[in-house]
């Protein structure tokens, strides 16, 4: 019995055609695919599509699962070889944002190495149709994604503890510097206003005494 399973995402389809090697069904009732003839990967807005069998199909999902979670923790996971053929694997483009999609049906001929180049939302799109079909028992029961925590030797070297303070430590330097400069600049006792100062003088000069021998004569002397 020929059977299809088909998994989409906005920019993203598989298609999986093959057949079940026994008569078990699912616990719904429905049919299982447990051998895969041929499976279609499109991505929308490129022309080439990636069509292959189950080796193509598992080496995809485990190259792209892969990637997907370096890129996301921001710690490269190694890409090991998958075998003689149908080698895939992804690599970051100098572009932001996008990637490389490599397959290459006969690891020693890179004549017929075919590319796509991915934006980040097409690889992500990419990265739920395989979660649809992972998450889909009806199809390649035994086919698990094994993937290992990321080896510390692939791990990008880390600061040390010195390098991780110095940026701290001079900035305190700095704020101790500063309040050192301010503390030794001396403080006026007493600031005062130039209006103030204007109006005192104006009153000590209307309240002033004149002494007697100098106020002008009330009345002219008399005439001799």
């Amino acid at each position: 019995m020929n059977l299809q399973r088909n998994y989409s995402s906005p920019n993203c389809t598989l298609f999986l055609q093959g057949f079940s090697d026994d008569s078990s069904n699912s616990a719904e009732g429905l049919p299982i695919l447990s051998v895969l003839i041929s499976a279609t990967c499109q991505i929308v807005g490129c022309e080439t599509k990636l069509t292959g069998g189950k080796d193509f199909f598992v080496n995809l999902a485990k190259a792209v699962s892969s990637y997907a979670q370096g890129f996301l923790s921001g710690i490269g996971h190694p890409q090991e070889s998958q075998g003689e053929s149908d080698l895939v694997y992804l690599e970051p483009l100098t572009e932001k944002n996008r990637h490389l999609l490599v397959w290459q049906p006969n690891k020693d001929n890179e004549e017929n190495k075919v590319e796509l180049e991915l934006t980040t939302v097409q690889l992500f799109d990419l990265v739920e149709a395989i979660d649809q079909f992972f998450a889909d028992s009806r199809t390649l029961p035994d086919l698990n994604l094994d993937l290992h925590p990321v080896s510390r030797r692939y791990r990008q070297a880390e600061e040390t503890i010195v390098q991780q303070s110095t940026p701290a430590a001079l900035g305190l330097a700095g704020f101790a510097l500063a309040t050192v400069i301010l503390f030794l600049i001396p403080i006026p006792s007493e600031i005062k206003d130039p209006r103030l100062e204007d109006e005192r003088i104006k009153e000590n000069n209307s309240t002033e005494t004149i002494p007697e021998n100098q106020l002008p004569f009330q009345n002219p002397p008399p005439l001799p």
